[in-house]
């Protein structure tokens, strides 16, 4: 300590002049967002505008929302959601209910899926559909 110096410790920004940066490795579920629009999020989960449409799904109606729920922890499919994950099961049904809301989708009514396995599964990580818009009749389901 030099005389006179109340500072006991040297920063890393009393060194360089500025605090040190790091390039932030995205992780796999941020990826997969990338810049589309989040419409809820916390530390569990991501809801966001999916401008991607499974192969399965019909095609989209004027008007009709697609939002995908993805869980941030590393989870491959529903089949490996258990009973001890329930702070992620609750957070899930939350990110659910808190999207519905803020887009008006309760007015509107919607629906929620989980694929599983291919061939409904393209992406390795757990994940809900949710969509509005003019249900699928029975002539458009194969």
């Amino acid at each position: 300590m030099i005389a006179g110096d109340k500072k006991s410790t040297v920063a890393p920004a009393d060194v360089l002049g500025a605090q040190p940066q790091w390039p932030k490795e995205p992780k796999p579920w941020e990826r997969l967002v990338g810049e589309n629009r989040v419409i809820y999020e916390d530390s569990h989960v991501c809801v966001f505008e999916d401008p991607v449409d499974e192969e399965s799904e019909s095609a989209r109606v004027p008007g009709e929302l697609r939002l995908t729920l993805l869980a941030k922890k590393q989870i491959d499919s529903l089949m490996d959601l258990g009973v001890a994950d329930e702070t992620l099961n609750a957070a899930i049904l939350h990110g659910i209910q808190q999207a519905a809301l803020r887009l008006g989708l309760e007015k509107r009514g919607f629906e929620v899926r989980a694929h599983v396995y291919p061939p409904f599964q393209r992406r390795p990580e757990l994940a809900f559909k949710i969509r509005t818009g003019k249900p699928p009749t029975h002539d458009s389901v194969e």
